[in-house]
Order: structure tokens, then C-alpha cells, then sequence
């Protein structure tokens, strides 16, 4: 890295993206040692400062066993605007889809910082409307997003999130505690799809599935939302496969490396 006279060149802004430049270069994780040496010879302690900075800012993980790092999801979402709407113009027309073969409401969220964000939500076609809307945030831990999103992460990344969620009981089906929650989720990820019974809002069902991008981590997820009596159980397996099918095909159209996405946003509760 070349000195350069100018004091209003933070060298420390620039070693932080040079560390993230080389940890992108090594998706499979790369050693600290190593690291040093392609940041310039950096010292250690010096880079082992950045990166523990950008573990607590969710940038970067830790394999618990071999302690290579490697960048999150949060990195791929750095342009999050632009990305936000082309995946919004990618999964629309399967949104429609699904409304028309449900008449319920369908909604689209991604991840952000620990939370889940609503990034599109087409309304039922019956006159009962759930009260998720555009732009407003929800819990992971319960609604069937969030935990399509949660089975999908890596076990760091979990861990991490799981660590810092504050897992409030919305209903007296809602999961507050951890172990359960990771037992839940293990169900989750081996069935391909989470549902929401009634633990955001008492009366309300959601089914919902993770879409995956790159090297299969989770980048989105689709719901399918509506009242007990227009979602019951017998109506599961159908839903399940068709919202199933749905982010499998939208994984696929925007580049789902590894695991497929048969797995599966006002602060506050919202539903889906």
C-alpha cells in the first residue's frame, strides 16, 4: 500500500478495505497469518484489530475450527438499494403467481443488520388484509422469514445473530428461547420451509422459504400469509411445495451456487 501525502487519507479506511478485498478473494476462509502478508506485510495485532472490528459489525466470520475468516452476507447487500430492486423486478412476476393460485397475501423480505426488512407485499385477493407493509421490519425468530432466513445461515452467522436477537414472545406460540429455537430451526432447514402458527399474530398462519444466491447463502425469502380458516393445516404441504418450488426458481435465475433453496421488517411486530 503506498504512502500518500494527503491528511485527509485515512489509512486505517483503507487497510479495512484492502483486508476485505483479500477475504473476498478466498471464499473457502483464509488464516490471519496469511492475510497479514497480502495486506502489505500489515502487522498482525493490526489486522487482527480490523477484523475483530468487523465481526462485531456483522461484515465478517470465524470458522470455530479451523479460524479462517471469511465475509458475510451483509458484504453482497453493501449496495443494497440497487440490488434490493433488481431482486424485487426478478421475483415479482413469482409473487403474482403465488397470490393468484392462493388469493393470499405474499410477501417478499431480506435480512437487515438482525432484523427482517419487507421489501414488497402484494395483498390478498380476499378482504381480510394482514398488517405487514412495505419498508417496515419484523422479527426473525418468529415469523416464518425470518426463520427460512435463520435455518439458511451458516452456524456462525447464527450463532452470532441468535446471540444478539431479543427473542420477545408476541403471542403464547412464540419460541423466546435459544436451544428450542436452534431445534426448531434444524426442522426448518431439513423440510425446506418454516411456518409461522399463529407466533406473530394470534389468527394468522405463514408459510415461507429462503431464496439463495451465491454459493447457497440465504439473500431473501418468499411467505404466503393469511387467516387460520384460509390456511389450514391440510392446505401445508401444498403451500410448502408450491412456495418451495417458487424460491428454487428464483435461486436458480439469479446465480444459487451449493445447497439449493429448498430451506427457506415498522420495528415491531409484522406478520408473515
Amino acid at each position: 500500500m503506498k504512502e500518500r501525502e494527503d491528511r485527509n487519507f485515512l489509512k486505517v479506511v483503507a487497510k479495512t478495505f484492502r483486508v476485505i478485498e483479500v477475504i473476498a478473494q478466498h471464499p473457502e476462509g483464509i488464516q490471519l497469518g496469511e492475510l497479514s502478508r497480502k495486506c502489505a506485510g500489515q502487522p498482525k495485532a493490526t489486522i487482527f484489530r480490523i477484523l475483530h472490528t468487523l465481526k462485531e459489525l456483522g461484515y465478517v466470520q470465524q470458522d470455530e475450527r479451523s479460524s479462517a475468516y471469511r465475509l458475510t452476507h451483509q458484504v453482497e447487500w453493501l449496495g443494497r438499494s440497487e440490488s434490493r430492486e433488481t431482486l424485487k423486478r426478478v421475483v415479482r412476476p413469482y409473487l403474482e403467481r403465488l397470490r393468484a393460485q392462493f388469493e393470499q397475501t405474499v410477501a417478499l423480505a431480506v435480512l437487515d443488520d438482525d432484523q427482517l426488512l419487507y421489501i414488497e407485499i402484494l395483498d390478498g385477493l380476499r378482504s381480510i388484509r394482514m398488517n405487514a407493509t412495505v419498508n417496515t421490519y419484523a422479527p426473525l425468530h418468529c415469523t416464518s422469514l425470518g426463520k427460512a432466513i435463520l435455518s439458511q445461515l451458516s452456524p456462525e452467522e447464527r450463532t452470532r445473530l441468535l446471540s444478539r436477537l431479543p427473542l420477545a414472545k408476541l403471542t403464547p406460540n412464540t419460541i423466546t428461547s435459544v436451544p428450542p429455537l436452534e431445534r426448531h430451526l434444524a426442522e426448518v432447514r431439513s423440510q425446506g420451509y418454516a411456518i409461522d402458527d399463529e407466533e406473530t399474530e394470534e389468527g394468522a398462519r405463514c408459510v415461507g422459504a429462503a431464496i439463495c444466491g451465491h454459493q447457497g447463502k440465504p439473500v431473501a425469502a418468499v411467505s404466503v400469509s393469511g387467516p387460520l380458516s384460509f390456511l389450514p393445516p391440510e392446505r401445508i404441504p401444498e403451500l410448502a411445495r408450491e412456495i418451495k418450488k417458487v424460491c428454487r426458481s428464483i435461486s436458480e435465475s439469479i446465480g444459487a451456487q451449493g445447497r439449493g433453496s429448498d430451506a427457506s421488517g415498522s420495528r415491531g411486530p409484522a406478520r408473515s
